[in-house]
């Protein structure tokens, strides 16, 4: 069952996205603004910010745990965090990024007329189903996972690009696994050190992560809050690029959530 929820979030990702760039062809307008991948110095600032945001809070979840006494630390020894790791996190970042934002919401937004809430609610559980497959899921990874989605979608669609996402997921998955040790998903990422859970599984995430446990589904709140204080003190630094974005999605006035 797991399975076939990953593929038909795939194949309705393929499905809403091929509509909106067939739309947005047809109607002259850019399809790169539509996907969220035009590239600005805004893009840049906008990248930056999310590996610095869930960098931070992943840390926090580390000193958290670590000072409850819910983890232990042992050395991995190896040396360094592999560049490996960081190469192939990154290629899955962006293509998950580019499938459940450029391609599923931004067709979702466009297939409701704007609603874009109701989008990023949508495709945010379809983002928490998805990790179903994964070792060692639970009900708790799924509603950690979700939440994750739904910090990523309002990422995506109030900056109107895919970088800020982009940097908040790559920065959560990297600083989790390859820096600090916790298994990613249910994943072991290798790192500058293991991280043996001693607390609850509810607390901790267990063997499948942070986004299982209470810590690390709480910090997501501290993810979220933090990229709308971004997103409001550069509100003004931000050119047409938003609203050239906002405006291909959307069919209506209040395409923003």
């Amino acid at each position: 069952m797991s399975l076939l929820i990953v593929v038909a979030t795939i194949i309705a990702a393929a499905g809403f996205g091929v509509h909106a760039i067939r739309r947005w062809r047809g109607e002259g307008r850019p399809v790169a603004a539509g996907l969220g991948v035009l590239w600005s110095a805004r893009s840049v600032l906008d990248l930056g910010a999310g590996l610095l945001i869930s960098g931070i809070v992943m840390a926090a979840v580390f000193w958290t745990e670590h000072a409850v006494g819910a983890i232990q630390i042992m050395p991995s020894g190896a040396g360094a965090a592999p560049i490996g790791a960081l190469a192939r996190l990154s290629v899955i970042a962006f293509e998950e990024e580019f499938i459940m934002r450029s391609l599923l919401l931004s067709g979702l937004i466009l297939a409701l007329r704007g609603r874009a809430a109701l989008a990023i609610g949508i495709s945010a559980a379809l983002f928490g189903m998805s990790h179903l497959s994964n070792p060692h899921a639970s009900s708790l990874a799924i509603l950690g996972n979700t939440l994750g989605g739904i910090v990523y979608g309002v990422a995506f669609v109030r900056s109107g690009g895919i970088w800020l996402p982009l940097g908040l997921h790559l920065s959560w998955n990297f600083v989790q696994g390859p820096i600090l040790g916790f298994t990613v998903s249910g994943m072991d990422q290798g790192g500058f050190q293991t991280i043996t859970t001693t607390g609850p599984d509810w607390l901790t995430g267990g063997a499948y992560g942070p986004e299982a446990g209470v810590v690390g589904i709480a910090s997501r709140f501290l993810v979220i809050t933090s990229v709308l204080v971004w997103l409001r003190v550069n509100r003004g630094a931000r050119s047409a690029e938003l609203h050239q974005s906002l405006d291909v999605r959307s069919d209506c006035a209040d395409g923003s959530p």
